[in-house]
């Protein structure tokens, strides 16, 4: 055994890792994370790192900057590399090798130069997730489907090469973390937050098993869940389970609801669990090895049937095991784990061969699902010694000879300019390779049930697959395929209505996207009648002149205290003691409008207030500190949750902007949405159904700090503040709000640091770190590391020169706390998590 920690692909002490995985040929590994403060994946040449006297000039083959990439997984049977990013899934597909490039730094940026491979993006499947995207799976052996999985609570199945949603699960009532594929392609297991594993039938996507009892207790403490299944199929296991207050990875029988073994040992939480896709040989047994990682930065190596540890690795990492990928090298009997950590490191563990005993054959491995299960499964190879054999573009004709193509063919081509300078070019057909013909492949038999006296139980029936020109090869148990299907890639299509934002804390919606109904829209009713602490009623009625009168009606003297008059009908009311919200339907423009009436005279407080989605809820609450203030919550069908602040003598826009669809699983609806005051801060909670309560903190200023500081005392003397009516006015109105306040935020900062005032200096950085981490701008992420790396510099550097600093912090303690105090922040959010480890 030999282990190797190449220092050269780190992403840096202060970067991080989030997925790792070797493609099936053993030719590339791709890794996903943050590198110089950018999201991207790094593709490298997995022969250069096993071998050390390997050229370095070629170990990066291509490298890939997108958003936020979670998790990526190339695919069993063609040269496809899947992205989780964001709300979407993206597919990148190898389009050309450049033999010629081959003195490209690791370092190289995605713009920079030329890679010895080109990836293009071809497809975005962003229709089915409205949160960020955890994990990913390909249908093992014929990438029939892929399964991604959300923090939306929900699973989408898509179907492939055809690159269409097949169908969506829903089930989880928390995040889903991970997934898994039995190895027949017939079974499908998620772990969830909510406590719960479910394994879910291909065949009628149903679920199948729901298990419950090893996850109870265990606290959402972990970002990825990422479970596995046994290459023999009768088992899973998962991670992050545990056995009294010890945390074990548990191992579940396929088909049974129990656990039928523990693997125990590690200190914290189990992140991730990877089986060798290949049945063992041991003394003349079948067994399986299987890796576990855990945050305790410890790795373990099992043997099942029986349980058996191998081998431990402790303090593997800085940080703990987030994702695990193994290679098996059948030309030199190698096999290879690769492993990754958010502490920006990965590492590679090369087994000899004979070491793990012997791998069963890609025939013989055929033959045993063959046996155990009724089903022909091809099983895909295609050997490739130490990545030398060029890679082909999945038409028959190798990127060199198309490389030589396209030079010739460029001689020809035309080009002319317009009047305005732009190039216009003809385009030429480059390669025309001759249409493969169509196969229709032959209907697998239908399963039967196993006779056997095993007490692995008989995996669900499989339905014949349909017919399709895609040019494929079918194998019997005795004759396995070693040819590459390359399906056709569809151009991404037209972007599908919804919700298709980049937040994971905030999935703002804007205006001009027609989004997808995710609760029920309010329904129109003749007669609206709302009663207010049994003391007034509020009723509306249509008059014979085609307009809406609202009443206040005394329920002692029965008599009408005031009325308004409104042109729409009234969509909706609700009151508190001194304020009246209502909103009416436009029908002529197709849109709704607020109204805030002051409740003792019904007059109007404001202008109406235009709201460009359809209404599902509207809620009132007021201040319990303050009586004459109040909070007014709009939920829309889209999932969007708006919230106005609002006095006697102002309103101010939306508190809050933020997409709760997520956090309600189906069926389950909003029973009350108010304000909790506590210690000057409001928190706006939201109430379901299912009894969860959750709170938003709208990041109120402290009315101490109004009344107090050099800047408080300018600002309100000589400055335009946020609570300006224009400034309100315009910051609402404007599509970059998210952008002026940001903006805002640093200029505060700024001042005080030029004031010398040390507390709403760490009150405007703390507030803008809070806000960042709550936004959805794209480059929220390289702010907060610039802000942190500030605060960490000066902890770890010499002291501050007193008279040359303008900077208000003058100890290494005070920007100490400032950096605890922004650190705590950062822990409450999913996608800045992994930023705070680099930190602590």
């Amino acid at each position: 055994m030999k282990l190797i920690k190449p220092e050269w692909i780190e992403h840096g002490p202060k970067e991080s890792l989030s997925s790792l995985h070797i493609n099936p040929e053993g030719v590339r590994v791709a890794v996903a994370g943050k590198y110089n403060a950018v999201d991207c994946i790094r593709i490298f040449r997995l022969a250069s790192i096993l071998d050390e006297n390997y050229h370095k000039q070629s170990r990066l083959l291509c490298r890939i900057d997108t958003q936020c990439p979670l998790c990526v997984r190339f695919s069993y049977t063609s040269d496809i590399l899947a992205v989780a990013s964001r709300q979407s899934v993206l597919l990148y597909h190898l389009t050309a090798t450049n033999p010629n490039v081959v003195n490209q730094p690791v370092q190289s940026s995605s713009s920079f130069g030329e890679f010895p491979e080109t990836w293009r993006l071809r497809s975005s499947l962003s229709s089915g997730h409205v949160a960020d995207v955890l994990d990913i799976a390909w249908c093992p052996s014929n990438d029939r489907y892929l399964a991604s999985c959300s923090i939306d609570n929900h699973i989408c199945i898509y179907s492939w090469p055809s690159a269409t949603l097949t169908t969506t699960l829903r089930g989880h009532t928390g995040l889903v973390k991970g997934l898994a594929w039995d190895p027949t392609g017939l079974l499908l297991a998620s772990q969830s937050s909510d406590g719960t594993v479910k394994v879910w039938s291909s065949t009628t996507w149903q679920c199948e098993q729901t298990i419950k009892e090893p996850f109870d207790g265990c606290a959402e403490s972990t970002s990825f869940l990422r479970l596995d299944w046994s290459p023999d199929g009768t088992m899973f296991t998962t991670a992050h389970a545990k056995n009294n207050t010890f945390p074990v990875s548990a191992c579940i029988i396929r088909g049974s609801s129990t656990v039928d073994a523990e693997f125990v040992g590690h200190r914290r939480e189990v992140t991730c669990a990877r089986f060798l896709p290949r049945i063992l040989l041991i003394n003349g047994r079948r067994r399986c090895l299987l890796a576990i990682g855990s945050k305790d930065r410890t790795l373990s190596l099992w043997l099942t049937s029986p349980r058996q540890p191998m081998c431990i690795i402790n303090d593997f990492f800085a940080s703990g095991i987030l994702d695990m990928s193994w290679h098996l090298n059948e030309t030199e009997g190698l096999t290879t784990l690769g492993v990754c950590s958010p502490d920006g490191a990965c590492a590679f563990i090369v087994f000899n061969k004979g070491e793990l005993g012997s791998p069963l054959t890609h025939q013989e491995m055929a033959k045993f699902y063959s046996d155990m299960y009724k089903v022909n499964i091809a099983v895909p190879t295609k050997p490739v010694a130490n990545g030398v054999t060029p890679v082909t573009n999945g038409n028959g004709h190798s990127h060199h000879s198309q490389a030589s193509t396209v030079k010739t063919t460029l001689a020809n081509q035309t080009e002319r300019r317009l009047n305005d300078g732009r190039r216009c070019i003809k385009p030429l057909c480059i390669d025309t390779p001759p249409p493969a013909p169509a196969v229709t492949p032959a209907p697998l038999p239908a399963p039967t049930p196993v006779a056997s006296t095993s007490k692995v139980p008989s995996p669900s029936p499989q339905p014949p697959p349909t017919s399709s020109t895609t040019t494929t090869t079918t194998s019997t148990p005795s004759s396995v395929s070693t040819s590459r299907r390359t399906p056709t890639i569809p151009i991404d299509p037209k972007p599908a209505k919804g919700v298709v934002r980049s937040s994971t804390s905030s999935i703002t919606l804007p205006s001009s996207i027609s989004s997808t109904a995710l609760f029920p829209p309010l329904k129109l009713l003749s007669n609206l009648i709302r009663k207010i602490n049994n003391e007034y009623e509020l009723r509306t009625e249509k008059s014979s002149d085609q307009v809406y009168i609202l009443s206040c009606i005394n329920e002692q003297t029965k008599l009408a205290q005031w009325k308004n008059v409104f042109q729409s009908p009234l969509l909706a009311i609700q009151a508190t003691k001194h304020f009246v919200a209502l909103v009416t339907l436009n029908e002529t423009n197709h849109c709704s409008e607020l109204f805030v009436l002051e409740r003792q005279s019904g007059l109007r407080l404001y202008s109406n207030i235009v709201l460009t989605q359809t209404l599902a809820g509207l809620y009132i609450s007021e201040n319990t500190n303050n009586l004459q203030r109040a909070t007014i919550s709009v939920i829309y069908t889209t999932g969007l949750l708006s919230v106005f602040d609002l006095t006697r003598n102002s309103m101010a826009c939306p508190i809050l902007d933020i997409n709760i669809s997520h956090l309600l699983p189906p069926h389950a609806s909003i029973v009350d949405i108010f304000t909790l005051n506590y210690t000057n801060s409001d928190t706006v909670c939201l109430i379901t159904s299912t009894g969860h309560l959750y709170g938003f903190d709208n990041f109120a200023l402290p009315s101490d700090l109004t009344s107090s500081g050099p800047l408080s005392t300018l600002t309100k003397t000589h400055g335009a503040t946020m609570n300006d009516d224009a400034y309100q006015k315009n910051l609402y109105s404007s599509p970059n709000r998210e952008l002026l306040v940001s903006a805002y935020l640093e200029t505060q900062i700024h001042r005080s640091r030029v004031l010398h005032s040390l507390r709403e200096y760490s009150f405007w950085l703390t507030t803008l770190v809070r806000f960042l981490a709550n936004s959805s701008l794209q480059d929220k992420s390289l702010k907060l590391k610039s802000i942190l790396d500030h605060l960490a510099e000066h902890v770890h550097s010499t002291p501050i020169n007193v008279n040359a600093s303008l900077m208000p912090l003058r100890t290494k303690d005070e920007y100490q706390n400032v950096l605890n105090e922004c650190l705590i922040i950062l822990r409450n959010y999913d996608d800045t998590s992994t930023l705070v480890q680099h930190y602590e």
